[in-house]
């Protein structure tokens, strides 16, 4: 058992240290590859330092940052925990911004890299704005190195955040915003895992494989219920002259699962496949794997963004994948790691959030109660979750 303990370091917006604490309850600290994790921190007291808004950092690690966001007390036995202090990483900056489009054009275009391609948004929208109004603090961009494929991209008034998400799932690449409290920065960064597959000769393959005893308790999901592998995409036109363009098209017979893509946007016909492209790659067979496996070999043998191999005789598993995700827990336990290959599960609310309609309702189907009854999950106008109950 990894009995590992950490410091809690906590920041003021201007990123100025103003405390630690070591004496908490339980710590879980989630890290993803494409998008912002979550935290949370389950202590007795609540302190100063423990403020909405304030930036939290595990020991002295850049990357294992975050913003607090909620803070919730309770008096109730039941609970167990009387104070929660939650919040997520640094890239939930960027859930504050939209992609404006330059002065005069109706689109932000783009054909170059898919890093380039995050940077220019980045900085377009919350580092080197128009308006400097909306210039984040502290915020900058590390310089690109150019990587990923060629692709075209654009957008208009969409989530910043989701538009960079797009393009990492695009391009196999990964992001992150780090904390330089000394120099007061916040460094936006695009990653790129190392392969550790069998599919390499450069470095020896990282194997999770519960014969090897690294892997402790695991979880398997195959799921294709949102599967679609051919994209049918309209361009602009009306009618029989509208330009269609489809992606997958070799897929046949019971192995073709079509999809209709609204590209009326896009003026260049030559651009429509990289948009059917982009909506494809939210439609995946979802193989995912989640494990808790030999915390020593964390950030040393692998680490998050890696493609490694997994082996489990039992399930059927045998797959070369990409780690995109991680779940760190420290309690009166011990410390554990859980990694996530393949695709992160969608939550409920991520699938509402997907569904929503221009009415401002969607609803997906929640999960069985005890009492045997499904309930209808639907995200109203205002945002907010709600639960409906059917009756008989």
């Amino acid at each position: 058992m990894d009995r590992r303990r950490i410091e809690i370091r906590f920041f003021d917006p201007d990123l100025k240290f103003i405390g630690e604490e070591d004496a908490y309850q339980g710590l879980e600290f989630v890290s993803r590859w494409t998008k912002y994790g979550t935290f949370q921190i389950f202590v007795d007291k609540l302190t100063k330092q423990m403020k909405a808004g304030n930036y939290i950092m595990l020991d002295n690690d850049w990357k294992k940052t975050g913003i607090i966001k909620r803070i919730e007390c309770s008096d109730e036995e039941e609970s167990g925990v009387p104070i929660t202090i939650s919040g997520y990483t640094l890239l939930h900056l960027l859930t504050q911004r939209i992609t404006y489009p330059p002065a005069g054009l109706a689109y932000h275009s783009f054909y170059e890299p898919a890093e380039d391609i995050i940077c220019n948004l980045v900085t377009a929208n919350a580092v080197n704005a128009a308006d400097k109004k909306r210039n984040i603090p502290y915020l900058e961009v590390k310089p690109s190195r150019k990587r990923g494929d060629k692709v075209y991209f654009q957008t208009r008034y969409e989530n910043l955040d989701e538009e960079i998400t797009s393009l990492c799932e695009v391009s196999g690449l990964g992001v992150c915003i780090t904390m330089n409290p000394e120099e007061q920065k916040l460094i936006f960064e695009v990653l790129e895992g190392t392969d550790r597959s069998a599919n390499q000769t450069e470095r020896p393959p990282m194997i999770f494989n519960v014969d090897y005893d690294n892997v402790i308790s695991r979880e398997y999901v195959s799921d294709t219920t949102e599967y679609k592998n051919t994209a049918i995409v309209g361009g602009q036109g009306e009618g029989a002259d509208r330009k269609i363009t489809t992606v997958g098209d070799e897929n046949t017979g019971m192995g073709r699962y079509e999809m209709f893509v609204d590209a009326r946007d896009i003026e260049d016909e030559s651009a429509l496949p990289d948009r059917g492209k982009s909506k494809l790659a939210d439609y995946t067979c979802s193989d995912t794997y989640s494990s808790e496996v030999d915390a020593s070999e964390y950030q040393t043998k692998w680490d998050l963004g890696d493609v490694v191999v997994t082996i489990d005789r039992e399930y059927g598993v045998n797959m070369n994948e990409r780690i995109v995700e991680t779940t760190e827990t420290f309690d009166e336990n011990g410390y554990t790691v859980a990694p996530t290959f393949g695709t992160t599960q969608k939550t409920i609310l991520e699938k509402a959030q997907e569904s929503t309609s221009s009415s401002g309702q969607a609803t997906v189907e929640g999960i069985r109660g005890a009492d045997g009854k499904t309930p209808r999950m639907m995200i109203n106008s205002d945002g907010h979750l709600i639960a409906i109950y059917d009756e008989d």
